[in-house]
């Protein structure tokens, strides 16, 4: 195939729309897989955190606080952090310590 063939081939696909319909599909689906990786990484970090808190303190007050900015600056560090707002990280960190107490 030749580069003036390859052009005819593009320009066909993008007067179409075929090309901008790929395009705005290949978007979503970044988005989309971006999205569920950062979920999943805070759910991670946030059971490290509570596990952390569960074995270094003994007050439950500390143990949230100490959770929070543990997860907090993991986000931080991972230009994470304006992501999540304070409602959505103290929900993550109640369902880990729900889940590492067994699931009640």
């Amino acid at each position: 195939m030749n580069l003036k063939t390859i052009g005819e081939v593009i320009l066909f696909l993008w007067n179409t729309g075929i090309l901008t319909a790929v395009a705005y599909a290949a978007s979503r689906f970044l988005v989309a897989h971006t999205k569920n990786k950062n979920l999943l990484l805070l759910n991670e970090w946030a059971m490290q955190a509570v596990q952390y808190a569960e074995t270094h303190l003994h007050s439950s007050t500390d143990k949230k606080q100490a959770a929070l900015s543990f997860l907090t600056e993991r986000l931080n560090a991972n230009k994470l952090g304006l992501k999540f707002d304070d409602k959505q990280l103290d929900t993550v960190i109640e369902l880990a310590v729900r889940e590492l107490k067994g699931g009640k």
